[in-house]
């Protein structure tokens, strides 16, 4: 924790103070994750429905004000609900990610025209990607071009929009799961690097590096990769051995982008130095592979290798936010909830009025309070067309409606493709 942090009562916070960190969790709360200011009277009445601490940024406030009388015992740092380090996973806190002169995207074009556009484009990146498996299991030589096409294809589908590319992420299914984890890994980046304000060609490196992450897992035996994630020593060991040939494979391959294979070779490796193959440390993973890793592990928990069902959005987001400067850093972590939401587009949710709609946007300022479309009546009767309500408008003066409960996808028999494509 900085010592420019300094732990308070919420009802002795002043104007002018500003918050940098929640004794909950910052997803379960409608407040900017990147720290805020007290303004009025209000946001301490706000904050006080979620808190009962919260940590001030002594040197990014803007009034005086004596802090003695309010601070919290040291003997209470750690408690349960306060700290997010562990004794086994201790937290490892690293300066926050800085792009130098981030790009500001604005979406260009409608969801609805996007998809248009990147249905095809899906298509195709999965072919690709099918191709350099199947040419990696046939001992062939690997060509990346239409792959690189592909990755380009999809940085400027996200530039475009980046919510129709996770939408379709989630309306298609492919047998071979390597590279359908790839694939809407490779997504999840991109949504995360446009967020973040990567340039357009560390897009597509980023893109291209996470589709070819898991390429070497095609000269390992299947019946590895199928007793994932139960496997016993010896197997692990042959499993993580595919980082390794991922990267032999790349060097095999000529004019490979500059940043591609530092990508593929870091992406298991952890925050705290748990991951592999190296067992390296954050400050020592580059930016990229930090971003690959994240989402490859996000990907994992909404779809894992086996027949269990994954998590829901929401708990895997809960789940990240756990790990935040343990597995992975922390300013990144709260970078992807801002990114992608706590309710990811497509997400099918249940309303507190009972009815039933399927997300479509975000409010980056209100992760909670997001755009859906609702398709179904309080009574689960399919509606004529849907209709889309934004959260946040709804809820300015009061709150009057929000989500109950995030849905799986196909529930109530709802095809939510039908819906986007109809408008």
């Amino acid at each position: 924790m900085s010592t420019n942090r300094l732990k308070l009562e919420v009802n002795a916070l002043k104007e002018g103070m500003f918050v940098a960190d929640l004794d909950c969790p910052w997803h379960e709360t409608p407040f900017p994750l990147q720290g805020f200011y007290i303004r009025m009277d209000d946001d301490v009445k706000a904050l006080s429905e979620y808190c009962k601490f919260v940590y001030v940024d002594v040197k990014r406030e803007k009034v005086k004000t004596v802090h003695a009388n309010h601070a919290v015992p040291s003997s209470e740092k750690g408690k349960k609900g306060i700290s997010g380090s562990s004794e086994n996973n201790p937290e490892i806190e690293l300066p926050p990610i800085v792009v130098k002169a981030p790009h500001h995207y604005e979406a260009s074009v409608s969801i609805n025209k996007e998809v248009a556009r990147v249905e095809k484009l899906h298509r195709h990146v999965y072919d690709a990607i099918d191709q350099v498996f199947l040419t990696v299991e046939q001992g062939g030589d690997v060509s990346i071009k239409e792959t690189e096409s592909v990755a380009k294809g999809m940085v400027e589908s996200v530039i475009r929009n980046p919510d129709a590319l996770v939408w379709l992420s989630k309306m298609n299914e492919i047998d071979a799961y390597s590279y359908q984890h790839s694939v809407k890994s490779s997504i999840w980046a991109l949504v995360l690097g446009r967020h973040m304000g990567l340039k357009k060609e560390m897009l597509e490196t980023l893109a291209l590096g996470v589709l070819l992450s898991h390429i070497g897992k095609a000269r390992v035996a299947q019946k590895v990769l199928d007793a994932y994630p139960d496997l016993e020593s010896s197997q692990l060991s042959a499993y993580q051995q595919y980082v390794e040939k991922s990267v032999e494979l790349l060097t095999e391959i000529e004019g490979l982008p500059s940043g591609v294979a530092s990508i593929v070779e870091f992406h298991q490796e952890r925050h705290n130095g748990t991951g592999y193959p190296k067992g390296v440390t954050g400050e020592r993973i580059p930016l990229l592979a930090k971003i690959a890793g994240l989402v490859d592990y996000y990907q994992e928990l909404i779809t894992p290798r086996d027949d269990e069902l994954g998590m829901s959005p929401y708990d895997a987001v809960a789940r990240l936010y756990e790990l935040r400067n343990i597995a992975f850093q922390k300013d990144l972590v709260e970078r992807f909830i801002e990114a992608v939401g706590v309710y990811p587009t497509g997400t099918l949710v249940e309303l507190s009025s009972e009815e039933v709609g399927i997300v479509t946007g975000h409010n980056e300022d209100r992760r909670l309070q997001p755009k859906v479309m609702v398709v179904l009546d309080a009574q689960k009767r399919a509606m004529k067309c849907g209709k889309v309500v934004d959260l946040k408008e709804v809820n300015r003066d009061r709150n009057v409606l929000s989500i109950k409960d995030s849905l799986p996808k196909g529930a109530y028999d709802i095809d939510e493709q039908r819906y986007l494509l109809s408008g």
